[in-house]
């Protein structure tokens, strides 16, 4: 009997230990998860915006026409 009434005692005591122990645990895996979505965020922003300016610059090559000749005449 008295064995497992100190054995509660410990499991009452290590508890709040733990729970406090995953609480900071899920806050801190909470914050990185925040904080790669926003990092990939500003990549996926950084290469639309890659892509807009390869696109005019393509635009701007085939509407010329000494490009366009060139690519028409195999060159």
């Amino acid at each position: 009997m008295y064995f497992n009434i100190n054995k509660n005692q410990d499991n009452i005591l290590t508890r709040p230990k733990q729970i406090v122990s995953v609480l900071l645990f899920s806050v801190w895996v909470i914050g990185w998860l925040s904080y790669t979505i926003v990092d990939q965020q500003k990549q996926i922003e950084q290469l639309q915006e890659q892509l807009q300016y390869e696109q005019i610059k393509y635009k701007i090559i085939i509407n010329d026409p000494l490009v366009r000749d060139a690519m028409e005449a195999g060159g």
